[in-house]
C-alpha cells in the first residue's frame, strides 16, 4: 500500500493505533481492496452489425448518456432516460509534457454520487497491457473540501472498462465518488472540480505516472435535478448482533444509499464486522419479482463523535427507483411503503 492510499483512507481524520490497524486489515481484505484495485469488471460490447453500432450512437444523441457507460450498467434505451438527468458532457482534455494525455468525457451524477468517464492516452509506442493499473482523478465538491474532524470515508476505486477500438495505448476508466459527509449532503447543483493526479500499475512498481507535477483541472456544475426517492425508515436493523438505527433510505436509477446511527466510537464501523461485507448480499426487489444486486462501495463514511454512518453503493443494473418494492440489507427485509 502506498502514501496515496493511507492519505485516502484517512482523509481528515486520525485514527487510534487499533483503529487503524482495524481500517488497515479491511483495505487489505483481497476482495475488498480499496487501494490500488484491479480490474474489477471488464464489459465488453460486441458489436454485431453496423446497424446496431448506429442503434448504440443514438442512444448517445438522445439522451447524451455515453455507451460505454450504458454498457458497463448492461442497460439499453429505457434505461438510457432514466438517468439522462444526470448526465454532463465535459469533453475536456489535458496535455502534459512527458507525452501522456487525459480526456474528461462525462460525469454521471445523482443526489449522493457521481461517475465520471475519463481516458488515459500514453505516448505513441507505449502498450497498455496489464491487469492492474490505478488512475487517481482528484473530485472535489466545493461544499465538501474542508475535513471535518473526527470523520474517516473510504471506497472502491476505478473500474477500467474494455476499450473495444483496438488502441493499446488507451486505458478508460469509470472513477466513483460519493457525498463523503456523515450526514449524507446532497451532490446536486453543487461545483465539481476534477484533477487528473496520477497513473500506477501494480502499486507503481511497473508504472508510475504524476500528472499532478503539470497540475490541471476542470471544473463542472452538477445538475440540479434528482432523478432518486428517498424514504424515512427510521426502524431498528442489527449489526453484527447489535441494534443500530436505519435512517434516511435513498434509491436512484444507479445506487443506493442510507444512514445508520450507532454510538460514538462503534468498533463496528471499524470491522471486523458485518459492515465490511454491507454490499453481499445487499438485493433489490422489484415489482416484477425480478431482483437487482448492489454492486460496489461508492463511499461509506463515519462520524466518530456522534456515531452517524452514511454508506453509498452503486447497483448493478440502472432501475426505476419507484418499482422497487423492498430493499435487503445485512440479511434483513426493508419494506418500502410509497
Amino acid at each position: 500500500m502506498t502514501s496515496h492510499d493511507l492519505n485516502r483512507a484517512f482523509e481528515a481524520f486520525a485514527p487510534t493505533a487499533e483503529q487503524e490497524q482495524a481500517m488497515l486489515d479491511r483495505l487489505l481484505t483481497e476482495q475488498k481492496e480499496v487501494r490500488p484495485v484491479n480490474r474489477i469488471k471488464k464489459m465488453t460490447v460486441v458489436l454485431v452489425a453496423a446497424a446496431l453500432m448506429l442503434m448504440a450512437c443514438a442512444f448517445t444523441v438522445v439522451t447524451g448518456l455515453d455507451q460505454r457507460i450504458l454498457s458497463y450498467f448492461g442497460g439499453g434505451e429505457e434505461q438510457a432516460q432514466l438517468v439522462s438527468g444526470g448526465v454532463i458532457e465535459v469533453e475536456k482534455s489535458f496535455h502534459y509534457e512527458n507525452g501522456w494525455a487525459i480526456h474528461i468525457r462525462q460525469v454521471l451524477a445523482d443526489r449522493y454520487s457521481l461517475a465520471v468517464l475519463a481516458e488515459v492516452v500514453a505516448p505513441e509506442g507505449t502498450v497498455l497491457d496489464g491487469e492492474n493499473y490505478y488512475f487517481e482523478l482528484g473530485m472535489e465538491v466545493d461544499s465538501q473540501t474542508q475535513g471535518q474532524e473526527g470523520v474517516a470515508s473510504w471506497g472502491y476505486g476505478p473500474v477500467i472498462l474494455e476499450q473495444g477500438d483496438g488502441q493499446d495505448n488507451r486505458l478508460t476508466f469509470l472513477c466513483t465518488r460519493g457525498s463523503q459527509q456523515a450526514e449524507g449532503q446532497s451532490l446536486n447543483g453543487q461545483s465539481l472540480t476534477l484533477t487528473p493526479m496520477w497513473l500506477q500499475e501494480s502499486g507503481g512498481r511497473k508504472l508510475n505516472v504524476d500528472f499532478s507535477e503539470e497540475k490541471q483541472s476542470c471544473t463542472v456544475q452538477l445538475p440540479e435535478e434528482d432523478s432518486g426517492m428517498t424514504y424515512e425508515v427510521n426502524a431498528p436493523i442489527q449489526v453484527s448482533g447489535e441494534e443500530m438505527t436505519l435512517g434516511e433510505l435513498y434509491l436512484s436509477p444507479i445506487s443506493v444509499a442510507f444512514s445508520l446511527q450507532g454510538e460514538g466510537n462503534d468498533s463496528r464501523m471499524w470491522g471486523p464486522t458485518e459492515m465490511n461485507y454491507m454490499e453481499e448480499g445487499a438485493v433489490l426487489h422489484m415489482a416484477d419479482g425480478e431482483t437487482v444486486a448492489v454492486g460496489r462501495v461508492v463511499s461509506q463514511t463515519y462520524d466518530q463523535n456522534t456515531g452517524a454512518a452514511y454508506c453509498i453503493f452503486q447497483t448493478e443494473e440502472i432501475v426505476k427507483p419507484e418499482n422497487v418494492v423492498w430493499v435487503t440489507i445485512l440479511g434483513q427485509t426493508i419494506h418500502l411503503d410509497t
